[in-house]
């Protein structure tokens, strides 16, 4: 009778000896640590970042308060000093003339002698150095038509600048009148702003309209009001 032969040669296994890992538990191991989902931490706010909040929440209260405006319409509007206000001084009006020209310089050239058979000139112009009134009614409502200058025609249109404000008018009336070799008086603001109201709805003029305002005499100021009677200076009796 023979006896069962165990074919197995290898080593003998020892039940208390600990296995190596399996490579493949490693692995998946890893892979999971790395992606684990995230979980919400106990560890406290710094307190450095609690301070920080905290001052930048007073410089914000304190910048409002300060630059507020206090809370109104107006509140950012600028208010006037302690012991009335500033008024600007007084601006030459040769000088403001002189700039609000360059607007005209393009037909009347900066030479003041316009383009020939084109625009007329402001040199010597009977226009420039005569009526006022008329000067001032043709600038601010503006003209079209023939036009006789120092005995040449011309045909062109002159806009209106009635969008300009009396000063500039003033001045730019001023300043043709005295250069290119004009002589002549000032014109004022409110001396415009009186033609202005005294032409208001007429619309453009043409040289026979405008002459006609011009033969027209100007409405009669205001009366002045007048003088509060003044106490009499009682007389010394004689004895």
């Amino acid at each position: 009778m023979s006896s069962i032969h165990n074919d197995n040669t290898g080593p003998e296994q020892n039940p208390n000896q600990e296995l190596p890992p399996d490579p493949v538990h490693v692995l998946h191991r890893a892979a999971m640590r790395e992606m684990q989902e995230p979980r919400d931490g106990i560890a406290p706010t710094p307190v450095s970042y609690i301070l920080l909040c905290f001052a930048a929440v007073l410089w914000g209260g304190w910048y409002i308060g300060m630059y507020g405006g206090t809370w109104s319409a107006d509140g950012l509007a600028e208010k006037a000093l302690a012991g009335g206000a500033i008024t600007a001084p007084a601006q030459n009006p040769m000088e403001l003339g002189k700039e609000v020209y360059g607007v005209c310089m393009n037909c009347h050239q900066d030479h003041g002698k316009g383009v020939p058979e084109n625009y007329p000139p402001l040199a010597g112009s009977e226009y420039v150095l005569g009526d006022k009134r008329r000067l001032a009614a043709l600038v601010l409502r503006g003209l079209s038509g023939d036009l006789t200058v120092l005995g040449k025609h011309y045909n062109s249109q002159m806009p209106a600048w009635d969008n300009r404000d009396d000063e500039e008018i003033a001045a730019v009336l001023t300043y043709i009148r005295n250069s290119f070799g004009n002589k002549a008086d000032p014109i004022s603001k409110e001396f415009v702003a009186a033609v202005r109201k005294e032409t208001e709805g007429k619309g453009e003029w043409r040289p026979a309209t405008l002459d006609a305002f011009a033969a027209s005499s100007a409405p009669a100021p205001a009366a002045p009001s007048a003088a509060p009677p003044t106490a009499a200076t009682p007389q010394a009796q004689p004895k």
